[in-house]
């Protein structure tokens, strides 16, 4: 067992596994606290379509999922903040266009098209080192940003009427769970993929 981390991809795939277990264990604590797994499950379906902006457009992966998947999670908070009766329908049908854009737009991709496989399932043996790094700064961006106000999200996951009465930003605090909920999706779909990010 130890022989294998001799290989350098293997050491990778060790560090970008800890790395995700670490920055899922916070937010999915969040997630389920605050019920909104299948918001959640809209934001990582729906990256797919930032993917496909940036293969087709041929911009940095990074910024084309992150800037995507940012906006389609403001989108998705506004919604179950507005019209949470109805924020379920609207979420799937977010998650169902997210997809079919990034299915439709890396068809279309000229020359070499990348596998959809490895962005639906992963790839954790292939992440590289520039990666790394980044997953490591927004982990560190994540878990301070949790930590610092952590008391706050506690108040609003459990009973925001009160959270609001004691003078917390509440919808600003929501805004930005699900702001750095999408960035914790981004930064782990190369590592497990768009499906199983949501068990995370």
């Amino acid at each position: 067992m130890i022989e294998a981390l001799d290989y350098e991809f293997m050491r990778h795939a060790l560090l970008a596994g800890l790395l995700s277990s670490i920055i899922c264990g916070i937010m999915g604590s969040l997630v389920v606290v605050n019920r909104i797994v299948f918001l959640s499950g809209g934001i990582a379906h729906a990256a797919y379509g930032g993917i496909g902006l940036a293969f087709y457009f041929g911009w940095p992966f990074l910024a084309g999922t992150l800037g995507f998947s940012l906006a389609a999670a403001m989108l998705m908070a506004a919604i179950t903040l507005r019209a949470r009766h109805r924020a379920d329908t609207i979420i799937g049908v977010i998650w169902a266009l997210g997809m079919a854009l990034g299915v439709i737009l890396i068809d279309l991709t000229p020359g070499y098209n990348v596998d959809l496989m490895s962005y639906l399932f992963g790839s954790i043996l292939t992440v590289p080192a520039g990666d790394l790094w980044i997953m490591t700064a927004l982990g560190l961006l994540i878990s301070g940003a949790v930590a610092f106000y952590y008391k706050d999200l506690l108040a609003i996951s459990y009973d925001d009427e009160f959270a609001r009465i004691r003078g917390v930003p509440v919808k600003g605090l929501y805004f930005a769970m699900i702001g750095l909920l999408a960035v914790t999706i981004v930064m782990v779909i190369q590592v497990v993929g768009l499906i199983l990010v949501i068990a995370l």
